[in-house]
């Protein structure tokens, strides 16, 4: 399922957020779950399921993958990471466990691979974007112990 074709905006990383939330909170004004048959309560779901992918930075990359034939989110097809990739998130790991707050330095190498990820991802280069994509969900991972 395409969720930029369901909000009707472009297929792009970067989403005017409020236009989004403006086209989510209309259809909800005119959604009313007591009149609707199946086929509304389906639309109804898919929107509300859009918005929150469409509105989360990763999960919106992660789509964009998909609708390219790569999907991040699915361990069985996702690409395999690097080994250096690994090493990375158990060393945050084990400083995590060693009693550090890795806060910041997790959240600003997220972002940093957030930007390389647009970046790769705009040049058409979506396997390695993915790869990229992949690096943050390890180290979001690696952050939650």
């Amino acid at each position: 399922m395409n969720y930029f074709k369901i909000f009707e905006i472009k297929e792009e990383i970067e989403i005017d957020l409020d236009l989004l939330e403006e086209k989510y909170h209309d259809f909800q004004r005119n959604f009313h779950p007591d009149k609707a048959g199946i086929e509304e309560i389906e639309k109804s779901m898919a929107f509300n399921e859009g918005f929150d992918i469409l509105s989360d930075e990763f999960s919106r990359i992660a789509h964009l993958l998909k609708i390219n034939g790569i999907d991040v989110n699915d361990d069985s097809k996702a690409p395999k990471v690097d080994m250096e990739v690994l090493q990375e998130a158990m060393e945050l790991q084990e400083r995590i466990l060693e009693g550090e707050d890795l806060k910041k330095e997790i959240g600003e190498k997220c972002d940093a691979a957030l930007t390389e990820t647009k970046r790769l991802f705009e040049n058409g280069d979506f396997d390695r974007s993915a790869q990229e994509l992949m690096r943050v969900k390890y180290l979001r991972k690696a952050s939650k112990i």
